[in-house]
């Protein structure tokens, strides 16, 4: 009798154990799957802003090489190359809010002010130099 309770016992003992090790395992593989996504979602970032920033040099070297020139019909092209950072920085702030500590979400939303502060300016000068070739020529 006593045997059996022993035994009883110690398949009690064996099956608590197989489950810890079980539930320890289930936790390992979920902190794995979470660094993966952790890694994808920083790459994924790292990627939309190297983007960001070409298409950012980009509108740069066109506004540069209009103001050179005095010719502002390339401030369209500016103007749309800096919406598309616009809309760029939205997708990286989509991943930020999932990702980023408030700072950071706070630095592209600056960021990202800038921009459109910068294509309102650079649509006031387009208006303005079509005017004013209209009113010369008038």
């Amino acid at each position: 009798m006593m045997n059996n309770q022993r035994q009883s016992q110690n398949s009690q003992a064996q099956l608590k154990q197989q489950s810890q090790t079980f539930q320890q395992q289930k936790m390992v593989q979920q902190q794995q799957r979470l660094q993966e996504n952790q890694t994808m979602m920083e790459q994924q970032f790292e990627a939309q802003k190297k983007q960001a920033l070409q298409t950012m040099q980009q509108a740069t070297t066109t506004i540069q090489q209009n103001a050179q020139t005095g010719s502002f019909q390339g401030l369209q092209q500016a103007q749309q190359q800096l919406s598309q950072v616009t809309q760029q920085l939205n997708q990286m702030q989509g991943i930020a809010v999932t990702q980023a500590t408030t700072a950071q979400q706070q630095q592209l939303e600056q960021v990202q002010q800038q921009i459109e502060q910068a294509s309102q300016t650079l649509s006031l000068i387009e208006s303005l130099s079509t005017s004013n070739n209209s009113f010369k020529k008038g």
